[in-house]
Order: C-alpha cells, then structure tokens, then sequence
C-alpha cells in the first residue's frame, strides 16, 4: 500500500482477504443491478424491431389482398381472355349448352 512517507505497515492477510471480499461484493452488486436495465434496453430494442417487422407484414398483406380482390374481377379476366389468350365473344348461335345427364 501508499504509505506516502510514512512507515510501510505490513497488511495482513485478513485485511485484504476482507478487501477482496468487500470488492467481489461490490462488483457482483454492481452487475446485478445494471444488467437487468441492459437486458430491458435490449428487449425494448427487439420488440421496437419486431413491431416494425409486424407492421411491414400488414402492409404487405394489405396489397396483397388488394392484388387479389383485382385479379378475381371479372371484367380483368375477360380483358385478359381478350387481350392475351386471343378469345372472342361468341356471335348470336355460337353458344352450345350441354345438358347434364
């Protein structure tokens, strides 16, 4: 130890035994108190994340079932009968209707 012009005293074994144990305790105290506040930051963190990914999902539901309700309208598919596959509507005469057995 700093005796700072003092006589150097020796330090017995029990006193630092006791200051070692009086450290240990401090540190153990120190970490059981912060980490549950670092473990807290860290969860708010991932929900924050989570809450985001939660909200991109919805979004990317929404357009979906926007690009399906579209898709089913019948007037698309007709056009797109039309337009794609070359059909065309059926002239007066055209229409055979086959009855079921």
């Amino acid at each position: 130890m700093f005796t700072f012009g003092r006589d150097k005293e020796k330090v017995s074994h029990v006193a630092l035994l006791k200051y070692a144990l009086a450290l240990c305790f401090t540190i153990v105290a120190m970490i059981v108190y912060i980490y549950p506040s670092i473990r807290a930051t860290s969860l708010m963190y991932e929900y924050s994340m989570e809450i985001r990914k939660l909200s991109d999902v919805k979004e990317r539901n929404k357009a979906l079932r926007l690009k399906v309700a579209s898709m089913r309208s019948l007037d698309l598919i007709e056009k797109k009968a039309m337009t794609d596959m070359g059909f065309v509507i059926p002239a007066e005469g055209q229409v055979v209707i086959i009855a079921k057995k």
